[in-house]
């Protein structure tokens, strides 16, 4: 009984043994490798219930099972959903990881409409380590890598229209250009080796160089800066534009009127100021055709007594140019000893303006002017988000070529946005306006940079 008693204790300490040694022999067996949902799920790791379905580890990774929805040809138009992958015929995969919304919500004001943004991974036939690109529906449409060209054609927040075309099967076209009627040549492209559309006013843009043509200029729709409040000299504003339209300079050739930059008109096809040089009174016959010579806001135009008319210039005949064009009375002007009233402003009187690096430096008055309101004269109520506020005639001229009628909401101006633009009764029976010395000639009004009305 002794015996059998030992030879039971000799296995159970063989059998505990054992047990430990096989322990240490998993515990030191490596963890499957796994880059990938086929190697996770081969691994036995957990799948969740999902789609796509997803594989997850011990560690936490997850690995995403995409789905391949066939092969295509290059050139053929693909819609992926997300997860979703398209093999072409050199072995090239081309998977939608992600689709992301960055539009205004409705309800919202945004600085930039936003767009609907395609992630998407190429890897295989000419691309041996996987390139991942984002293109957009509004901007970066199209991209190249490693010969392949990407191009976004449409997005939903789900899904994506893609088309691929390989360097080797695109075409090669001739060389010849088409002229266009702003005087530009644009060359033959794509697949058909059609003429590039030829550009127009209205292109985005953010600087004069997105403009595809030295005739045009970038003209600011949403800009974002830092304004100067007027008890700090100091303070240099800054202002940087976030969005903007190619608008034709003067002398271009033009369809319309919103095809030339503000202030201009589109005469006889062509982008003209409809104020131009000075002439010498109604009976001067210099002025170029369809113009005539008529004096300054007006005539008759009221000044302060015994002072020079206002000058006469060419102006486009059948042009209606507002009048009077100033400040209502009691508007602040910035001046070197604090604000005062436009109608106490003299002569000489220092007052703060800017130069063309856009620094606040001290001016001098040259002139002053009184003009008579006519009956019924509606102001402009200008409102901006910062809080300054301004009443003007809806034609006295801004710092960036427009008129303050022209101003509309949401427009940025002086480093901040229009908010609202009323047009109120003014019947006080003059408006006022000033004029500065140097290269700008602006000054502020209520703390608001302007132009100036005076010659």
């Amino acid at each position: 009984m002794k015996k059998a008693l030992q030879i039971i204790t000799v296995v159970l300490v063989f059998v505990a043994g054992l047990g430990v040694a096989l322990m240490f022999v998993n515990n030191d067996a490596p963890s499957p490798v796994v880059t990938n949902f086929m190697e996770c799920a081969t691994a036995g790791y957990p799948i969740l219930e999902t789609y796509p379905e997803q594989c997850r580890t011990p560690d936490g990774r997850s690995f995403t099972k995409f789905m391949t929805v066939g092969e295509a040809g290059f050139g053929s138009v693909v819609t992926l959903r997300v997860n979703e992958q398209v093999k072409f015929d050199d072995g090239l995969v081309v998977t939608l990881v992600e689709v992301n919304d960055s539009r205004c919500k409705d309800g919202v004001v945004c600085i930039w409409a936003g767009e609907l943004s395609s992630r998407l991974i190429l890897l295989g036939g000419d691309i041996s380590e996987f390139k991942e690109v984002r293109l957009g529906t509004e901007t970066a449409k199209s991209t190249t890598e490693s010969g392949y060209t990407v191009t976004l054609l449409d997005a939903t927040e789900s899904a994506s229209s893609i088309t691929v075309k390989k360097e080797s099967e695109q075409v090669v076209c001739t060389m010849d250009a088409k002229l266009c009627p702003d005087g530009s040549y644009v060359g033959r492209v794509g697949p058909k080796c059609e003429f590039t559309p030829c550009h127009s006013a209205g292109l985005n843009c953010t600087k004069n160089s997105d403009c595809t043509s030295s005739k045009y200029i970038c003209e600011e729709t949403q800009g974002s800066g830092t304004a100067c409040p007027s008890s700090n000299p100091s303070c240099i504003p800054t202002h940087t534009t976030i969005a903007g339209v190619c608008k034709l300079k003067e002398g271009n050739t033009c369809k319309t009127d919103s095809d030339c930059v503000a202030g201009n008109l589109c005469n006889k096809n062509i982008c003209t100021s409809p104020v131009g040089r000075a002439c010498s009174g109604p009976s001067d016959t210099s002025c170029p055709s369809n113009f005539e010579c008529v004096q300054g806001c007006g005539p008759p135009v009221v000044q302060y007594p015994n002072d020079t008319p206002p000058a006469y210039f060419c102006q486009l005949k059948d042009y209606f140019r507002p009048c009077p064009i100033c400040l209502a009375k009691n508007t602040l002007i910035d001046t070197s000893l604090g604000a005062v009233p436009v109608q106490n402003i003299q002569t000489g009187a220092p007052v703060w303006t800017v130069n063309t690096s856009g620094e606040r430096i001290v001016g001098f008055v040259l002139k002053t002017s009184k003009t008579s309101v006519p009956l019924n004269h509606m102001m402009v109520e200008l409102i901006l988000d910062d809080g300054r506020t301004l009443f003007v005639s809806p034609g006295h001229p801004t710092i960036d070529g427009r008129t303050v009628g022209e101003l509309n909401l949401g427009n940025m101006y002086d480093g901040a946005r229009v908010v609202a633009t009323n047009r109120i009764p003014y019947d006080d029976g003059y408006t006022y306006d000033i004029l500065v010395t140097g290269k700008t000639g602006f000054y502020y009004a209520n703390g608001i940079l302007l132009g100036s009305t005076i010659r």
